[in-house]
Order: structure tokens, then sequence, then C-alpha cells
């Protein structure tokens, strides 16, 4: 969470006020579910490395 508002302030341009509208709008719950499937994605892609190297 703290991760994304940086990047609203920041790297998007956002006020604090835009930035607190954007987080407690529909997009914020598409963009928290796309940060879960990445993070899904991520865990996956970690787990098939560690089988590999136990080989």
């Amino acid at each position: 969470m703290i991760r994304q508002i940086r990047a609203l302030l920041y790297d998007q341009g956002f006020t604090i006020g835009g930035a607190r509208q954007r987080l407690s709008g529909d997009e914020a719950r598409d963009d928290t579910t796309q940060y879960k499937q990445l993070i899904r994605q991520t865990i996956a892609e970690l787990e098939d490395v560690l089988q590999l190297l136990k080989k």
C-alpha cells in the first residue's frame, strides 16, 4: 500500500487528495487484484527456480 501511495504521488504526479480518491475508488480494487496476481505469479516462478536448484 505504501509503495502504491508513493507511486501515485511521485511517479504519477497525483496530489494527496487525488491519490486518496484513486485509492478509495474501484480502480484501487482493480490495482490490488493486479498486484495479487503479480505476487502469485512471482511466487510460482520462484518455486520453479527453487525446484531447478534442488536438482
